[in-house]
């Protein structure tokens, strides 16, 4: 009823200049703003898939995802996991979890059978942790830590970083080329 006021008095400047005001600002203004650093532009299209934040550029992106990755909830751990699981039909489970792990999110491919019982999985999950840990601690002599592996009769496990504070643990196919898996997730820039 107010706009229909307002159109009715469009020979009014004052009406005019607060209708375009209004137009430009709130209806016209398709830029956002990055949430890392600021910067404002209406062709940033690197957008979380779980808050709706927008970043100018990939790097801003994993600035904002490295200091803020606790408030990405589930969705954003389900988003990985799809994104790592598109890679490689190899790949048997996904797993993401914290440095004390905390199991954040966990899936198998479809039809995928279990070897290990979920007490086994959680006690093999806190011993890759555990060495994970331990690893770290040789950081500043020997360098952070890339990957991890372990290649069993039947199967591989992976353990990554995700970030500072979260690992990224994929069990694979024996006959997965774990190489080019790591590589690409590397390319995934998480």
């Amino acid at each position: 009823m107010l706009f229909t006021q307002a159109l009715r008095n469009m020979d009014d400047p004052r009406v005019s200049n607060l209708l375009s005001y209004f137009l430009i600002k709130y209806i016209m203004d398709m830029s956002e703003s990055c949430v890392t650093c600021g910067k404002k532009s209406q062709d940033y299209d690197i957008e979380c898939p779980c808050c709706g934040n927008y970043y100018c550029s990939g790097q801003c992106s994993r600035l904002g995802h490295n200091k803020q990755f606790v408030h990405h909830q589930w969705t954003e751990y389900k988003h990985i996991h799809g994104a790592i699981m598109s890679l490689d039909p190899k790949v048997r489970v996904v797993t993401i979890c914290d440095l004390n792990g905390e199991m954040m999110y966990s899936g198998h491919r479809e039809g995928v059978k279990n070897l290990l019982t979920s007490k086994e999985s959680k006690e093999s999950l806190e011993l890759a942790v555990k060495g994970w840990k331990t690893r770290g601690e040789l950081a500043p002599k020997i360098g952070k830590g890339k990957y991890v592996l372990a290649e069993y009769e039947k199967v591989k496990r992976l353990t990554l970083p995700l970030g500072n504070d979260h690992l990224l643990y994929i069990t694979t196919e024996v006959e997965c080329d774990h190489p080019a898996l790591i590589a690409e997730i590397q390319k995934l820039r998480l």
